[in-house]
Order: structure tokens, then C-alpha cells, then sequence
């Protein structure tokens, strides 16, 4: 009984932990990370917060935008440091990422590094066509909306 009870805990304890992993975000990662000649292909920035129940709607609509284009990589930037909660919203939308939370630097410099012209609203979804154009907009998406862009 023993035997199997290990692989379980372990199933379960390293399903739980590799929801999400996090890389930091610091200015100079933020800098590329938002330069539209980064963009080889159709790329989503989503910036969103833990406590934003509109950024929780702009996921939901990413989330299934990306399983319906594979082409389409979707890349959430958490407006927050790294906490336990970021890993079970994430999960719950399936975004495979990559997926990045603020790290030591300043949360201005961040934002800064970002965009100069933020005013720090979220959401934040910033849209890459792969070609070095690229779209922001603050608030909560609509699938019309996205399809003009």
C-alpha cells in the first residue's frame, strides 16, 4: 500500500509546483521582452495582476484564442512579484507561457522599461504581429477587437 501512495504524493506535489514557472523580471528583460523586432511570429504580452478580475477575463479570452491557433504564443507578465497565487491562475487557463513576474528591480523601473508612456493600468495586453509592428491596449479585450488588429 506504501508503494503506491509515494508515487501518488509525488504526483501530486510536483503537479502542483510546476504550474507555472516564473522567470523575474527586471528592466533589461523588460526591455526586450516589449521590442517588436523580438517577434518572429504573431506574439500576445498580457500584463495582469492577481487581485484584476479583468485581467482574469482578458486570460480566459488568450487562453482560447491560443488553443485555437497554434501559430499564436501568449506571454503573461504578472504586475506583481512572484507569490503563491500567480501559479493557480495561470494553471487554470493553460497558457504554456512563457510566464514572468516582477523581480528586484523597482516596480516604476519596470513599468518604465515597459513602456515610458504606462500609466500602470491593467490589464495591459501589448500585440506583436512578428513583423515589428505592434498594438497596446489598456483594458479588457474583445475577440472583435483583436481581429481588426
Amino acid at each position: 500500500m506504501m508503494r503506491r501512495l509515494i508515487p501518488l504524493c509525488l504526483l501530486l506535489v510536483t503537479g502542483s509546483l510546476a504550474a507555472a514557472d516564473f522567470t523575474l523580471l527586471d528592466r533589461n528583460t523588460a526591455r526586450s521582452l516589449f521590442d517588436p523586432a523580438s517577434y518572429k511570429q504573431p506574439t500576445i504580452v498580457a500584463l495582469w495582476s492577481s487581485d484584476c478580475n479583468y485581467c482574469r477575463k482578458n486570460l480566459e479570452l488568450l487562453s482560447s484564442l491560443a488553443k485555437r491557433n497554434k501559430r499564436l504564443r501568449v506571454i503573461t507578465v504578472a504586475a506583481e512579484p512572484e507569490n503563491a497565487q500567480l501559479g493557480p491562475i495561470l494553471k487554470r487557463y493553460a497558457l504554456a507561457g512563457p510566464h514572468y513576474a516582477y523581480g528586484n528591480d523597482s516596480p516604476d523601473a519596470i513599468a518604465y522599461a515597459i513602456d515610458p508612456n504606462w500609466g500602470g493600468e491593467l490589464p495591459r495586453t501589448f500585440l506583436f504581429d512578428g513583423s515589428g509592428r505592434q498594438e497596446k491596449v489598456s483594458g479588457v479585450l474583445s475577440v472583435d477587437m483583436l481581429k481588426k488588429m
